[in-house]
């Protein structure tokens, strides 16, 4: 019974986990990131993004410039987004 708990309980938080990808990846595209971005500018750049704190200020920043309408845990959701599809960051608030 208790492997049955264990095995559901992961279910549900991957897909969690899965959904709120999916949210941010929609924020991402409705926000018409690639229109000035390409995957080429998301790798690692030593001097511009090495951490998932630097990651999460360059989102910001994309954010304030372009006026993009999204809360702060809507940003730190595509911070997540990006460093799992692109950066593979230890994620730390």
């Amino acid at each position: 019974m208790f492997k049955k708990i264990v095995i559901i309980s992961c279910l549900f938080s991957t897909l969690a986990l899965y959904a709120q990808y999916e949210e941010a990846k929609e924020l991402f595209d409705d926000a018409a990131c690639m229109e000035c971005h390409n995957n080429e500018d998301f790798v690692v750049k030593k001097n511009k993004v090495s951490d998932f704190k630097k990651l999460c200020r360059v989102v910001d920043a994309c954010r304030f410039n372009n006026e993009v309408e999204w809360f702060d845990d809507e940003s730190l959701d595509v911070s997540r987004y990006l460093n799992h599809k692109f950066y593979k960051f230890k994620e730390e608030e």
